[in-house]
């Protein structure tokens, strides 16, 4: 029930009125928090694959941006891989960051075709970075990859065995 106040005097700018006015802010103290819980409410969604759809002015044609997440925890070490997909071009970053021991983690850049990425990681781990190939497996909600001994050809340090070697196989999560 809202407040009676005494009578006073109200100024709009043309004139005054003199009389009883009654207080209406006390429901708004209500309208306020349910109206920013509305707002929040309606932005929320699911953030781990976000798509942006643009069009420029100079042609119809439409780029699609998709942002994917992944991450693999085991034990105490966790791998975490972002990927921005824009048709083929991708890029992101790969962290691999293993307990008590050297991380390791830098920029992706590559090409997709086919459900398969073949990248380049800016891998900078003890104090250096160096160009890694890496060649990516997207699999419904999964990204794999391997990875063993690795040897330098032309500037870039590529699997010695492609065939063999340790599998990562991360879940896709919400983006951070």
């Amino acid at each position: 029930m809202p407040t009676k106040l005494p009578i006073g005097q109200l100024s709009y700018g043309f004139g005054s009125y003199t009389g009883t006015y009654l207080l209406v802010a006390k429901p708004m103290r209500y309208l306020l928090p349910f109206g920013v819980l509305i707002f929040v409410l309606s932005s929320c969604g699911d953030s781990s694959r976000r798509s942006e759809t643009t069009e420029t002015a100079s042609d119809s044609t439409l780029a699609s941006t998709d942002t994917v997440c992944f991450r693999q925890v085991m034990g105490r070490d966790t791998t975490t891989l972002r990927l921005v997909i824009n048709g083929p071009v991708v890029t992101g970053e790969l962290a691999i960051l293993p307990y008590e021991k050297d991380r390791a983690r830098g920029l992706i850049n590559g090409t997709l075709t086919n459900n398969q990425i073949r990248a380049d990681w800016q891998r900078s781990g003890e104090g250096v970075t160096q160009p890694h190939e890496i060649v990516f497996t997207l699999t419904g909600d999964t990204v794999s990859w391997r990875e063993g001994e690795r040897v330098e050809k032309q500037g870039r340090w590529v699997l010695k065995e492609p065939e063999s070697g340790f599998d990562y196989k991360l879940l896709k999560t919400e983006c951070w």
